[in-house]
């Protein structure tokens, strides 16, 4: 078995099993570069290393399944949707043996990143991998296929993608909402019940999500009003629906624009567990990847599910500036 071979070859005195998987086509194809450094700044920490580069959909998840159990640390380079590969491949172990899990984030968006508070240089990334806090944070589960950090359908789902590098640098959340309010002048009503603790919930919606996150497509922004715990064993569920005529399109834009969510319009409340029935099958997004979804759709936090390295918080000095 292959979990046996890694232990024949990983058994060399006290050092520490890690295992590397990057997707060589994230970041325009930046993530092959990070290879060399990442795997000596592990070995300098202790670690023996394996590395796995990714050539097709499913890989990083089969090598998650295999490996992890054998892993002390489980590190992904990659965008959004290798790291959701690599936490559903995580799941199948028990979760005494899961392997604390190190992101290099080389995607073109990385709002997992963001919601992690992972840096952006790659020196930072690799710190963090190897000296880093091993935090928990909650995963989600959907009809029972495990995701990082966001479920969704409707408008905003492309929005990353269909929205100029050159627009956000310009204009920033800005663009995104541009962008967003024309994808739901566009898109059609989706008839939705809703289940969540016993009460019934039906509407018309342009856009639902359930999120693990501060921000969710570039356009909704939690923060503004309240901090979100990654590791509560609470989703965030946003239900938008669907404008009518162009005065409840603009409270909407509004709504999004000042984060302030007390909006008719509008529905955000929280939970562990939110089951959807919805009349006709709908397109859904886990991290940024598709997922097949029929009429009917149960979503259910999972706490405390994973440990994910994440940078060591700042410390202040008596004059008030952060220092590492």
């Amino acid at each position: 078995m292959i979990s046996s071979e890694f232990t024949r070859l990983y058994t060399r005195g006290e050092r520490k099993r890690a295992v590397l998987v990057v997707n060589p086509k994230s970041g325009g194809a930046r993530a092959p570069g990070m290879i060399a450094p990442t795997v000596q700044a592990l070995s300098n920490a202790g670690f023996e290393t394996l590395t796995f580069t990714t050539t097709c959909g499913g890989d990083a998840t089969r090598i998650a399944e295999d490996y992890a159990a054998e892993a002390d640390l489980f590190v992904c380079s990659g965008g959004d949707g290798t790291i959701n590969e690599v936490i559903r491949g995580v799941m199948k172990s028990d979760k005494a043996e899961r392997p604390v899990l190190g992101f290099l984030p080389m995607g073109s968006t990385n709002d997992f990143a963001t919601a992690l508070g992972l840096a952006r240089r790659h020196d930072k990334m690799i710190e963090t991998l190897v000296s880093g806090v091993p935090t928990e944070i909650d995963v989600g589960c959907f009809n029972g296929r495990h995701y990082a950090y966001l479920a969704s359908f409707g408008a905003f789902t492309d929005l990353s993608a269909s929205t100029s590098q050159e627009a956000k640098n310009m204009f920033g959340f800005l663009a995104y909402l541009g962008n967003g309010m024309k994808s739901i002048a566009n898109i059609r009503p989706i008839h939705t019940t809703v289940l969540v603790e016993g009460e019934l919930i039906t509407g018309d919606y342009a856009f639902v999500s359930v999120s693990n996150t501060p921000s969710v497509a570039g356009v909704i922004n939690y923060n503004k009003k309240n901090h979100i715990d990654l590791n509560d064993g609470l989703f965030e569920v946003m239900l938008i629906d669907y404008p009518r005529n162009a005065i409840e399109l603009s409270r909407i834009a509004n709504a999004l624009s000042t984060g302030d969510f007390d909006c008719e319009y509008m529905m955000r409340f929280s939970a562990s567990e939110v089951r959807f029935v919805l009349d006709e099958p709908v397109d859904w997004i886990l991290d940024g990847e598709q997922a097949e979804a029929g009429h009917e759709v149960l979503i259910q936090n999972v706490h405390s599910a994973v440990r994910v390295m994440l940078p060591k918080p700042e410390k202040k000095s008596v004059f008030g500036a952060h220092e590492e």
